[in-house]
């Protein structure tokens, strides 16, 4: 340990002007750790200050961790002779445990002999002092003693220090005496000789001064008496003081006493104050005479009713005690018996008033059919709005009475929207079918549409595979692109003319039946059902009152689905436009909307997937040459229908997911046919139709679509090289295997100059196959295979050219290939062809003009 005592003192202390007297290696009693070090330190310059540091080594060096004065150490706990273990209490409680319990007792010796002469010195807990190793391990330390505040000061005992003032006088005592360095004897009987004549002087000092004592003494005898006096004098004005503070404690109280009585007495007139005015009901029975054919007498008597329903609602503000007075109750049964009264009375005339509305509107709302909407009882809502106050009233003191009224109210409007609901609907079917005749209203009718055309007889084709006639459409014919658009013109027509009736009327419910709670008449927009406490409520109450609106819509729609099962695309477009439109949002027309769009949505998912299934079960023609396959030139109808339906809508989507659909299951379906096409190559169906899908795609401009319009590109273009390089072949056949044979030389090793020496492949042997081909024959083996050509493709497509010139193209890859292979191998031997690629090009020309 002396040698990390030597470097620490070395490293950390030197620089701060410190010196290391005690260190111990330690730890934290709950961690393994490497060692730190517990060093106790003074300073150098005076006065003495004594620190505890926790220096921790690292690889750079010795760095200190944390530092405490020697005055902060509260206690210190040895715990026990053969332990490492010891505690310091500083700021707070420190565990450690040393690396040698030698180490450690010089710690404590060190710590127990500084602090042993401290104003306040630490408690040592289970440490026994060791006399005479404490005295040698502080044997070179200073003692130091500390006053009151902590400063360490050096005690008496210790290395004097001098002031300058007692060096001064020091050196003047040395400079009289000349000889005081060289005869020290001399110089101590001078200064013995001069001590003496001072106790001298001092004795006879004191003597003279004995008279001056005596007065002195005198005088503090005098004090003694004049202070024995005054107590005497405060004892008897201390007897005064406790009659009289009797006397003002007697006086307090009563004053106490009589602050308690006055405030009780506030407090009174506080309670009674209250208790009165939250039990005067000012108008009295006048209430129950109140004009409610007026809009002064029904504001009066909302205000009234308030104040009514103020005075029975102040059970809160009463105190429980005063609730059981005979004044109180007997008020209280007063005014409920006029509230009951007046809440009869006011139900009453709301009734009458509601019947008396709902038998005029029945009228007065014929003429707006014939405008094609639905329109809102104005005059009604108009008279009865002035009564809000008194329904929000109602509500509150009276549920009965008001849920009374509310049923009325539904059963004598109910009526009238259900009749014009459903004259609404019969002017649709009237607009559809363009007569007015009474016939024509009929639903059911079959002159509700004029059926004519061809395009959904095919499309019908492919939806009615079940047999289903009812359910699909007659199948006679179809209707055209202009009684599609009327019908969804007088739909969209019939959707805008619901609405306003219907938004109009919840929002009058909402404001005058207050169902959300809320005591606001603002009636300038509509109050989210859904956002309210009273959403379900609403809804309940419209659908009492609307629930016909749905029954009557889906009817219509399904009648004319029947058909013509293209209706429900426009109908599902129409209807999800509405049903997102801002202020249909969390409306009852809005949710009539979107139940009915679920439906729709269905019948176009059963109508899409009756296509899908069509095409799975499509056949090919046995007696014609199967062309473009039906369900092709039907997709390019549907497609245009369809486009123009949806357009932009946001139910585009729906419809780009049965778009793959049935793309998916068109490529299969040609892929299937293809290998079942009988007389006409595969390759040719395939081709001609991933043709002409390509075509339809690529008009269409669907990016949703750009992956299958790129698949039936790759398709076409792998069955039009399929199928030139099966039915075109090797014209020049001899030719070609003659070469084969050469390659299979050159292969094995023969070069190429030397392959006319081989007996098979010699010069001679080249010209006779050469001359089996002269112009001629080949022209007219492509005659031949034109006609082939001709023969297995269809007029649909006009693909004959482009099949033609991709033969022509792998024709001349073929000359050429066989005229390199000539001039490698037979160099300078000028064979060539009999015709040449001017020719080729001739005979591909000549071949399909004459044709």
């Amino acid at each position: 340990m002396s040698g990390a005592k030597f470097e620490l003192q070395k490293e950390v202390f030197e620089g701060s002007k410190e010196r290391l007297h005690g260190v111990v290696g330690v730890t934290k009693t709950s961690r393994k750790k490497k060692p730190s070090f517990l060093c106790l330190t003074g300073s150098i310059e005076r006065p003495i200050r004594f620190t505890i540091y926790l220096v921790k080594q690292t690889e750079k060096g010795f760095k200190r961790k944390q530092e405490w004065t020697l005055s902060s150490l509260k206690e210190a706990n040895y715990k026990a002779k053969d332990s490492l273990d010891f505690d310091l209490l500083l700021e707070k409680s420190y565990h450690w445990t040393a690396t040698s319990t030698e180490d450690k007792d010089v710690l404590f010796s060190l710590i127990y002999q500084i602090t042993a002469r401290m104003h306040r010195p630490p408690k040592f807990i289970n440490y026994q002092p060791d006399e005479e190793g404490d005295s040698e391990g502080a044997s070179n330390i200073p003692i130091v003693a500390v006053p009151k505040d902590g400063q360490m000061v050096d005690s008496d005992e210790e290395e004097f220090g001098l002031t300058e003032r007692e060096e001064f006088d020091l050196e003047k005592v040395l400079g009289r005496a000349e000889n005081a360095v060289v005869n020290a004897e001399a110089f101590m009987e001078q200064l013995a000789k001069e001590l003496s004549i001072l106790d001298g002087e001092n004795i006879h000092s004191i003597m003279d001064s004995e008279t001056q004592v005596n007065v002195l003494m005198e005088r503090i005898d005098e004090s003694i008496v004049q202070l024995e006096k005054i107590e005497s004098e405060l004892t008897d004005y201390e007897d005064s003081v406790v009659v009289v503070q009797a006397a003002v404690e007697k006086i307090e109280e009563e004053n106490s006493q009589m602050g308690t009585a006055s405030k009780n007495q506030q407090l009174l007139l506080k309670e009674l104050s209250t208790l009165i005015e939250a039990l005067d009901f000012s108008a009295g029975s006048n209430i129950l005479n109140s004009d409610l054919s007026s809009k002064e007498g029904i504001e009066k008597a909302a205000r009234d009713a308030n104040l009514l329903k103020k005075a029975l609602d102040m059970d809160e503000e009463i105190h429980p005690a005063l609730q059981k007075m005979h004044s109180v109750v007997h008020q209280r049964s007063r005014l409920e018996k006029i509230r009951d009264k007046f809440a009869k009375g006011l139900t009453s005339h709301l009734a009458k008033l509601f019947i008396h509305h709902g038998n005029i509107s029945s009228v007065d709302n014929v003429s707006s059919i014939n405008h094609f909407r639905l329109s809102p009882l104005n005059l009604m809502h108009n008279e009865l709005i002035v009564y809000s106050d008194l329904m929000i009233w109602l509500k509150s003191v009276e549920m009965d009475c008001y849920s009374s009224l509310l049923q009325k109210y539904t059963m004598s409007t109910q009526k009238v929207y259900e009749r014009n609901v459903k004259a609404l609907f019969e002017e649709a079917r009237v607009r559809i079918s363009g007569n007015n005749t009474p016939s024509s209203r009929i639903s059911g009718s079959s002159t509700d549409l004029r059926i004519r055309g061809k395009f959904f007889g095919k499309t019908r084709s492919l939806a009615n595979r079940e047999g289903d006639t009812e359910s699909q459409g007659s199948g006679e014919g179809s209707v055209d692109s202009s009684e599609r658009q009327h019908f969804y013109d007088v739909l969209e027509q019939l959707l805008e003319g619901l609405e306003p009736g219907v938004n109009s009327e919840e929002k009058f419910i909402t404001s005058f039946f207050n169902v959300d709670g809320s005591s606001s008449l603002n009636t300038s927009s509509v109050i989210s059902p859904s956002k309210s406490s009273g959403s379900a409520e609403l809804r309940r109450i419209m659908g009492n009152l609307f629930g016909s609106i749905e029954s009557e819509l889906v009817a219509f729609l399904v009648h004319y689905e029947k058909m013509e099962s293209s209706f429900c695309m426009g109908a599902m477009v129409r209807l999800g436009n509405h049903a997102l439109k801002s202020e249909n949002t969390s409306t009852y027309i809005g949710m009539i909307y979107g139940s009915v769009l679920v439906q729709e949505k269905r019948s176009f998912d059963r109508l899409m997937n009756s296509y899908v299934q069509a095409i799975n079960d499509s056949r090919l023609p046995r007696k014609t040459k199967p062309g473009i396959l039906p369900f092709i030139t039907e997709f390019e109808d549907f497609a245009v229908m369809a486009e123009s339906i949806f357009g932009n809508s946001a139910r585009r989507s729906d419809l780009e997911k049965w778009y793959v659909k049935m793309l998916c299951a068109m490529f299969d379906a040609i892929m299937r046919l293809a290998s079942d096409g009988g007389k006409t190559p595969g390759e040719v169906i395939r081709m001609e139709n991933y043709h002409r899908l390509h075509a339809n795609l690529s008009q269409l401009k669907v990016a949703a679509l750009d992956v299958q319009k790129k698949d039936a590109k790759t398709k076409y273009n792998e069955a039009l090289n399929g199928y030139v390089t099966k039915y075109f072949g090797r014209p020049l056949n001899k030719l070609n295997e003659f070469f084969e044979g050469v390659q299979a030389k050159v292969s094995q090793g023969v070069k190429e100059s030397e392959i006319g020496y081989q007996m098979a492949f010699s010069r001679a042997e080249l010209k006779r196959v050469i001359k089996e081909y002269p112009a001629k024959e080949v022209k007219k083996g492509l005659e031949s295979l034109y006609k082939k050509v001709e023969k297995h493709l269809s007029e649909d497509e006009s693909l004959l050219q482009v099949v033609w010139r991709a033969m022509q193209e792998e024709f001349i890859v073929q000359y050429k290939s066989i005229e390199s292979l000539i001039s490698r191998c037979y160099p300078g031997a000028k064979i060539t062809l009999e015709f040449t690629i001017e020719d080729i090009l001739l005979f591909f020309s000549e071949i399909a003009q004459s044709h």
